[in-house]
């Protein structure tokens, strides 16, 4: 639990914030974010290659393969890969791809089978991934290693019930990549949670504009008046900026009037269990690179951004609860989902517009704000995970916010509030 002084420490923060009249001393002007990142081909297709394949994604929640042969294709763009639980009830990830000419061993989106069966020529595999039988396997000349010739596996780690999934095999194993985000989650009590919602929305811009919308409160009062507006106080939002990429934002709440919708009215709903300060103030993290955590008394969700094509992408949002056991969801979830809608509607309002827009010659760039700054230290991150050598040099953006990131020795006392703010050149 977090001490009183650590929540003393916090509202310093805050309210340091509150009354600031300019960015900290010394903190210098960030540089414009260069639009061929959200336009250009070879950026497109670099992040392809040097991000996605390189870091870790959420997949499922373990509920969703309830059972020894419970599988899920995964619908994440130009990655065929599939989960499945194994008979020794493991949780694995492969990809759907049939060694013998890369016909899929599963087209529909879940099921379960004891077996994985290529349909086109019938070549076989179990839930470990081993290819058991080809059909006329007197055909294929000797040598012939059927175990050389099993499922391509996919590296899959769990992170409490929520599961991930990583192209790269030399990658950095899960947990520890999450770094103090476990320790901070482990706050929420997540292994309570269950699966409730899902809901798509297509976006016709780059998915890092979708990222960046969702980086900062900066814009609430702008597209949130009669919602969320009236609920946080941007003014005295306090950031953290972690290792890896991921990222922290603490918002002080005010009490919503009689006429203001609380996105987040618990009603009947089974509250997270959470310390207090998580029903006091708005906590949101970053999962980098593309999920972001907002936090309510009775919901977690998980946002999503998923690049569809350079211009196109598919924002998904999935929103966990307490378990409710047996039989159908509570019936206060369909009001706390009609308002999500709403709110995602005004959140994705300008995305389209704002794609168009930066492929103007009149466009010079994002000029982002101190407030703005987990859109950079985003941007920097992923500069740095795809190799910044790798990055034309009109497309990168100057490194600065790397140095002010939250290390360890940091985290040490107290986690969740060694966070960026007063006396600080972040």
């Amino acid at each position: 639990m977090h001490s009183a002084e650590a929540m003393a420490n916090l509202e310093a923060r805050m309210a340091w914030e509150q009354d600031r009249s300019s960015p900290p001393p010394g903190v210098a002007a960030l540089p414009p974010i260069p639009p061929g990142r959200y336009t250009s081909d070879e950026f497109f297709a670099l992040e392809r290659e040097h991000l996605w394949s390189k870091v870790w994604l959420y997949a499922a929640h373990t509920q969703q393969l309830p059972k020894p042969g419970s599988y899920l294709l995964l619908d994440i763009p130009e990655a065929p890969i599939l989960l499945i639980r194994g008979v020794d009830n493991e949780i694995r990830a492969f990809y759907n791809v049939c060694s013998h000419r890369g016909a899929p061993v599963v087209t529909s989106d879940a099921g379960s089978a004891n077996y994985l069966r290529c349909t086109y020529h019938q070549w076989t595999y179990d839930t470990r991934g081993d290819l058991l039988s080809v059909q006329d396997e007197r055909d294929f000349p000797e040598p012939f290693d059927k175990a050389c010739l099993g499922l391509k596996p996919v590296r899959c780690e769990r992170w409490g019930n929520w599961i991930f999934i990583n192209e790269d095999p030399d990658a950095t194993p899960l947990l520890e990549w999450l770094g103090v985000l476990v320790d901070e989650f482990d706050h929420f009590d997540i292994e309570s949670l269950r699966p409730a919602a899902s809901k798509d929305y297509i976006v016709e811009c780059n998915w890092k504009f979708t990222m960046d919308a969702f980086l900062e409160v900066y814009h609430i009062k702008g597209i949130h008046p009669k919602t969320v507006g009236p609920q946080l106080d941007h003014r005295g939002a306090v950031m953290g900026l972690l290792p890896n990429g991921h990222t922290r934002m603490t918002c002080p709440t005010n009490k919503p009037s009689s006429s203001t919708p609380d996105p987040d009215s618990p009603t009947a709903m089974q509250l997270i269990p959470s310390p207090d300060f998580a029903h006091k103030y708005h906590v949101s993290h970053n999962v980098f690179p593309n999920v972001i955590t907002p936090t309510g008394a009775a919901v977690r969700t998980f946002l999503m951004f998923w690049p569809l094509s350079k211009t196109r992408t598919r924002v998904q949002s999935v929103h966990f609860g307490v378990d409710w056991g047996e039989g159908e969801r509570p019936a206060d979830w369909d009001g706390f989902l009609d308002l999500w809608d709403v709110i995602m509607d005004e959140d994705l309002q300008f995305l389209a517009w704002q794609q168009k827009a930066v492929m103007s010659p009149g466009f010079q760039g994002y000029q982002l704000s101190y407030m703005e700054r987990r859109i950079y230290y985003a941007h920097e991150s992923i500069d740095r995970i795809m190799g910044v050598d790798n990055v034309p040099e009109d497309l990168r953006v100057t490194p600065m916010l790397q140095a002010h990131s939250e290390q360890p020795e940091d985290q040490a006392a107290d986690p969740l509030w060694s966070q960026d703010g007063a006396g600080s050149s972040s």
